[in-house]
């Protein structure tokens, strides 16, 4: 269970395979576990890096009071540790957040970001009541309520749901606590078009609140990307894993002019490598469920 000290706190993380760096930022209460199938699936041709933010998971806690700015400083400070000068980051939910201030605040040290369900500040009622409802559940100490509905909305199987609890529940309810309200506050839509590195949004059809995270998104940031994932939801690591981490890498293709012949792909993969060639696509939230829509388009 490798871990290291960063800024005066024991960090938990996993690092497996090779090439270029790709670094996994967690939402609040949930740790870096979320991201089991993305990451070694990923692993096959990137480095793949999750770690536990502070007070998550099976990393440690410490008295500083957790920040948006001081997990992207922790995240710094992680990368120095494993010798890694720069790395893309995919982040889920409000992790978003942490991703869109490490691209404004230290440009190169992070080359650009897919953000799973992302936004740019917690806007709409249902963003703000999850994140108002999570933060009086961390000042009474309701642990189980607070986790119930992330292990299970994120679990595709019973087996999963045990080991997300399993460690979920090593974490600090404060330092939970204090995540939501620095998401509360945060806010990056009137600095997202000085954010140059490209930005990949992925969002579930199903998810009305987040595609309208990504329309903010998308009026703000300059060199984004959007793919539209068919029948998803909100919980795009666990239930969107396969065609999110298609996107991904057909994404990462496409930016480092590789060639996916050469990595071991399907013939179908290496023909048409996904997102190759995606652009600015955002379907209407009032769409009906069951509406045909292309995953990816100009």
């Amino acid at each position: 269970m490798p871990r290291t000290e960063v800024n005066g706190v024991q960090l938990h993380y996993h690092a497996q395979g090779s090439g270029t760096p790709i670094v996994f930022l967690h939402p609040a209460c949930i740790g870096s576990r979320v991201f089991t199938y993305l990451h070694n699936d990923l692993s096959r041709d990137f480095r793949t890096i999750r770690f536990d933010f502070r007070g998550h998971g099976q990393s440690g806690t410490a008295p500083a009071k957790v920040t948006i700015p001081l997990l992207v400083e922790d995240t710094c400070r992680l990368m120095d540790a494993l010798d890694v000068p720069n790395a893309y980051l995919i982040s889920y939910s409000v992790a978003s957040m942490v991703a869109l201030e490490a691209l404004l605040t230290h440009p190169n040290r992070f080359r650009g970001a897919a953000l799973m369900s992302g936004m740019a500040e917690a806007e709409g009622w249902r963003t703000r009541t999850k994140l108002k409802m999570g933060g009086f559940a961390g000042r009474v100490g309701a642990r189980d309520f607070l986790v119930f509905p992330q292990l299970w909305s994120n679990s595709d199987n019973i087996y999963t749901y045990r080991r997300l609890r399993g460690e979920t529940l090593h974490g600090d309810i404060g330092k939970w606590r204090e995540y939501m309200e620095s998401a509360m506050a945060y806010s990056a839509v009137s600095r997202l078009p000085y954010i140059d590195q490209p930005v990949l949004l992925l969002c579930g059809e199903r998810d009305a609140e987040s595609l309208r995270h990504a329309r903010t998104l998308q009026q703000g940031l300059r060199n984004d990307s959007t793919a539209f994932l068919p029948g998803r939801k909100h919980t795009l690591p666990t239930y969107g894993g396969d065609e999110a981490g298609a996107l991904i890498r057909g994404w990462l293709y496409a930016l480092e002019g590789r060639e996916p012949e050469a990595e071991g792909l399907s013939e179908d993969q290496a023909a048409d490598p996904p997102l190759a060639d995606a652009g600015r696509y955002m379907p209407d939230p009032d769409f009906p469920a069951d509406t045909d829509l292309p995953s990816a388009r100009r």
